[in-house]
């Protein structure tokens, strides 16, 4: 980096917010020209799994000790990105929605720094398969929602599963699921009865995620509102 970069980046300012699932403190820069590119190249696609892998490189460069972001939460890497986009670009930005029960296109303002995660009640990450088993899961990161080799929903869905699993508990032993093969995990989905399934897919289904519920008022002069739960509501 030369002395004119140099006296650039040494002039930027810091801030600082705690990673939600950690409770963790964090500092960061806000992106610069070089890293703004790597994200309109990512918008562009219109693709989530390159936005994601941009958010990765993005908050690796501008996050401090923040170097392995691919295995974070995406729960968290959504609400570090909010808040980097809020500090680079301006805390307030105007998606446009399309009411669902006038049809009519609302321009909202939005500011980012109102978005909060939100954990629902009774959730859990050890799921209790029978008296002697108990599953503990991992939430998904940027690294295993973008490791995914299918599009077929049911086929993503069980392969989400799959890299999922972080351990299982049975009686007084403990496996680590990394230590298994592909072949014995997906064998040991398959033999799970529909009951004991239906308790992952609840685990998916109360995970936390970010969160803002904005308020509009429609030309029929009713207040409605609306709840905004991924970062394509926000940027895409």
């Amino acid at each position: 980096m030369n002395t004119l970069s140099n006296m650039l980046t040494s002039s930027l300012p810091s801030y600082e917010l705690n990673l939600p699932s950690t409770k963790k403190k964090v500092s960061f820069r806000p992106f610069l020209v070089k890293e703004e590119k790597i994200l309109l190249i990512a918008q562009q696609s219109g693709k989530y799994d390159d936005l994601l892998r941009a958010m990765k490189n993005v908050i690796e460069s501008c996050f401090n000790d923040i170097n392995s972001a691919g295995d974070l939460p995406l729960f968290d890497i959504e609400y570090m990105f909010i808040h980097l986009r809020a500090k680079s670009v301006g805390e307030e930005v105007n998606p446009t929605l399309v009411c669902r029960h006038t049809g009519e296109k609302i321009s909202l303002n939005v500011n980012l720094l109102d978005v909060e995660v939100v954990y629902p009640k009774n959730h859990t990450n050890k799921i209790k398969m029978n008296n002697n088993m108990v599953i503990n899961m991992k939430y998904p990161s940027v690294n295993i929602a973008t490791s995914q080799d299918t599009k077929n929903p049911t086929e993503y869905f069980y392969s989400l599963v799959a890299n999922c699993i972080d351990t299982i508990q049975i009686k007084d032993e403990l496996i680590d699921v990394s230590s298994l093969s592909k072949e014995e995990i997906t064998d040991f989905i398959d033999n799970l009865t529909s009951e004991q399934f239906k308790k992952i897919q609840r685990f998916f289904k109360t995970s936390p995620k970010i969160e803002l519920v904005v308020k509009y008022k429609t030309s029929d002069d009713v207040e409605r509102e609306v709840s905004f739960n991924n970062l394509t509501d926000f940027f895409m």
